[in-house]
């Protein structure tokens, strides 16, 4: 455990930031614009001076870091994903942290292959306090700023879990100010977590979007009595739309989500509006492109690249984060100044490969497949170049037939009468061990690899 001289340090810093938190959403444009050019002047520096990937580059590009001084100018710099980060994280490892004074945050990304991201302490502590810009959203629901009871559901050791722990172990913050938490298992039945959700009568409840949206979904069609929160919070994969509606629209709970990453901790939130995300452009550069590396505009969607401008054990700039978002064609009407990018569209790397070659997006086959009757959840499984299975859960009394015939044909239209296309329906469909839902899973891909 941290010493206490340490604990306390963390702790001053922290409430000192979370009080400017209010405030900050709402400063001009170009006063935030500023700030962020700022951070990325510093961090270009840092990363050149110690981290191997960048200098690397910067010196066989012949940049220099007064060359990469403001966010757009980040371009420069040659794009990168998670594969390169984890087959080498330690290249993008800074030499002026030791591990003893880092948090490492392990994930499984959706290639299969482990990311290991180290955190520096300052770089914690700042997503704590700038987790209020969530927490002032929040409190227009649950009438209080702190003291309110939260309950997550979530899987051992997920990424939220080892962050609590640290921020446990490492300050310390005065129950006044402090929430009433509670963890549930993401492996527990939906009966017991109903009963147990029933018997703390938490005021906020998060967790997995595709898992909530499952659970109050069972609880409904079951007609069994749930406790229902003020607010329903969720991160990492998305919930479908036909279970947001039946749980906002039916049950009368707000649904609101934030937008996060490993290797980001703090990239959007929803305000009030729930329209979209707005970007933490203190903490994070996002750049939105089209397929031809060109930015996107107003209206368009494209691919969210970022740049980490608070997190100096493992630097990360131009990072494609493989999300595919939309930009809005207007200001959010909250009065925010930060800017946001619409809802998150789905995944990069969920393409289906035709049978030609040719790829397509997963969001071709799921927007028509989610607008039929009756359907809650689908997969697309592609078996090999000619078979694709479409798995999908639906809701209680809908037609099977009529379902199977419309997703089948569906797919059919977009990959061809020659693709051998099979619907099954299923219970559930199974989260990745990171506790996600994928909505495509190639099977060709991995053979390919």
């Amino acid at each position: 455990m941290s010493r206490l001289p340490e604990r306390l340090y963390w702790s001053a810093s922290t409430f000192l930031k979370a009080k400017a938190e209010k405030r900050l959403p709402y400063q001009s444009l170009q006063s935030l614009q500023a700030m962020q050019d700022r951070r990325v002047k510093n961090m270009v520096a840092h990363a050149y001076a110690t981290v191997p990937h960048y200098r690397e580059v910067m010196d066989n590009l012949g940049l220099h870091p007064g060359d990469l001084v403001t966010a757009d100018s980040l371009a420069q710099l040659p794009l990168i994903d998670g594969t390169e980060l984890a087959a080498s994280p330690e290249r993008f490892y800074s030499n002026g942290y030791t591990k003893a004074g880092t948090l490492i945050l392990h994930s499984s990304g959706t290639n299969g292959r482990a990311k290991a991201v180290r955190y520096n302490k300052a770089a914690l502590f700042e997503a704590l306090a700038h987790g209020h810009r969530q927490r002032a959203v929040m409190t227009c629901f649950t009438g209080k700023p702190a003291g309110y009871r939260e309950m997550g559901i979530r899987r051992l050791n997920s990424i939220a879990t080892q962050l609590r722990q640290f921020f446990e172990t490492h300050a310390w913050v005065p129950r006044r100010m402090d929430l009433q938490r509670s963890e549930l298992s993401l492996e527990l039945p939906f009966d017991e977590l109903i009963r147990q959700i029933n018997e703390y009568k938490p005021e906020v409840l998060s967790g997995y979007g595709s898992h909530l949206g499952a659970l109050f979904r069972w609880a409904w069609e079951h007609d069994s009595a749930l406790h229902r929160p003020k607010v329903l919070w969720y991160g990492a994969d998305a919930m479908p739309q036909a279970d947001r509606m039946l749980i906002e629209n039916e049950m009368g709970v707000p649904v609101f989500s934030t937008y996060q990453a490993d290797e980001a901790l703090r990239i959007g939130f929803q305000c009030e509006q729930r329209k979209g995300f707005h970007i933490s452009m203190d903490d994070v550069v996002v750049r939105v492109i089209k397929p031809d590396g060109s930015p996107a505009g107003p209206g368009e969607q494209g691919e969210v690249v970022i740049s980490n401008l608070s997190n100096r054990a493992t630097v990360l700039l131009n990072y494609r984060l493989g999300d595919v978002v939309a930009l809005p064609e207007a200001a959010c009407a909250c009065g925010r100044t930060l800017p946001t990018i619409e809802s998150v569209k789905g995944r990069a790397a969920d393409m289906i490969i035709m049978n030609n070659g040719e790829q397509r997006h997963s969001l071709l086959f799921m927007a028509p497949m989610q607008k039929i009757p009756g359907v809650v959840q689908v997969q697309l499984v592609q078996e090999n170049e000619h078979q694709l299975s479409i798995k999908v859960v639906c809701a209680a009394g809908s037609e099977w037939l009529m379902i199977k015939t419309s997703t089948e044909q569906i797919v059919r239209n977009l990959t061809g009468q020659a693709m051998t296309v099979d619907a099954h329906r299923v219970a559930s469909i199974p989260r990745e061990p990171g506790g996600k839902v994928r909505a495509v899973i190639s099977k060709l891909r991995q053979h390919n690899v």
